[in-house]
């Protein structure tokens, strides 16, 4: 047993902080540059949770896509609500904002909910306006404080509505996990946040490319979309049997691909109503969705195996190298060589 005092494992560091530097290649009005203010007592699942979605679109892409950075009101390191302090990269005064694309105000349900008037100076800068503005749990109670959500849709986490409305009667609070609506974006709680962030990367990035994340992030979610609602516009309706049973025959069976019509038969329905099936749930082909599979379990493999190139292609029905290589650079943006040298 330890002979550390609670005390002392609640002083701890936490080195969170992992600055990169600042995506400059980017299209105008693209959130690529990142950062992240903590508050005393802030959520570190939802601060952890918003930068996963950052760091593994970087794992996935291979290169800095984005860019983030940990700041505090003094610049001082910051207590988290687990007890460990985050150390942070700058104080609000030092941050460049030329070199920042938004700002997220990170809360936790212990947070001073009272307005804090050096943080509500550096919102109402000129600087400030032009960024996009977030927030993670109670954090938005920051923005709002600065009179920045007046007329905004928001939200909160559910121990802190009552006391919100009463403060802000012109902010449109929403019952809802978390709102994006133009360049202001809330979430209300930890979990939130994964899906928050995971949908403002989709304007940069697109959606095939976000689902890569959701794979590795969101695996462990037991629905029948397997992804955010955002990613699906079908994906709030409960898939019919008959396409989860062409979907699994699909995951089952990569190296030795099924026909169309060898799914159509063991699922006992025409070729056609597969197509229907796919086109008014997922927006997609059998054959398209049959080759993304294959292409993200070799992308699986690259990354995760010493298999060969030949035995990986083979291994996800494809019938040659070059075929493989052509389908994957025109999925991936990069060649299987170039992928596999990441290892």
């Amino acid at each position: 047993m330890s002979d550390m005092k609670p005390e002392q494992i609640a002083g701890d560091m936490l080195p969170t902080s992992t600055a990169s530097t600042p995506v400059v290649d980017k299209v105008n009005g693209e959130l690529r540059n990142f950062v992240f203010l903590l508050l005393e007592n802030f959520s570190m699942v939802a601060l952890t949770s918003a930068i996963d979605v950052l760091r593994t679109a970087n794992l996935l892409g291979e290169s800095e896509l984005f860019s983030y950075q940990l700041v505090s009101v003094a610049g001082a390191p910051v207590c988290g609500d687990l007890g460990f302090s985050a150390v942070v990269d700058a104080s609000l005064t030092d941050l460049d904002l030329s070199k920042v694309d938004a700002l997220v105000v990170c809360g936790g349900l212990r947070v001073d909910l009272q307005a804090n008037p050096t943080l509500t100076r550096f919102l109402h800068r000129s600087q400030v306006k032009g960024l996009a503005l977030g927030s993670l749990w109670n954090g938005v109670f920051a923005l709002a404080h600065a009179g920045l959500l007046d007329g905004v849709p928001c939200a909160v986490h559910r121990e802190n509505r009552a006391s919100f409305r009463e403060l802000f009667a012109k902010v449109e609070l929403k019952d809802r996990a978390y709102v994006i609506h133009e360049n202001l974006f809330t979430s209300a709680g930890g979990n939130s946040a994964l899906d928050m962030m995971l949908e403002l990367i989709v304007a940069s990035q697109g959606k095939q490319f976000v689902r890569g994340i959701c794979d590795i992030l969101t695996c462990d979610r037991i629905n029948d979309a397997g992804e955010p609602a955002f990613l699906n516009d079908q994906a709030e309706v409960s898939l019919p049997q008959n396409l989860k049973d062409v979907m699994a025959l699909m995951e089952n069976n990569m190296e030795e691909m099924l026909t169309p019509e060898e799914i159509a038969t063991l699922v006992g329905i025409t070729r056609r109503q597969v197509e229907r099936l796919f086109q008014r749930y997922l927006g997609s082909t059998p054959t398209r969705y049959y080759l993304e599979l294959r292409l993200k379990r070799s992308h699986q493999l690259l990354t995760q195996t010493q298999l060969s190139m030949s035995d990986i292609s083979l291994a996800c029905g494809f019938v040659s190298y070059p075929h493989f290589s052509k389908c994957y650079r025109q999925f991936f943006n990069k060649t299987p060589s170039h992928s596999r040298k990441q290892l």
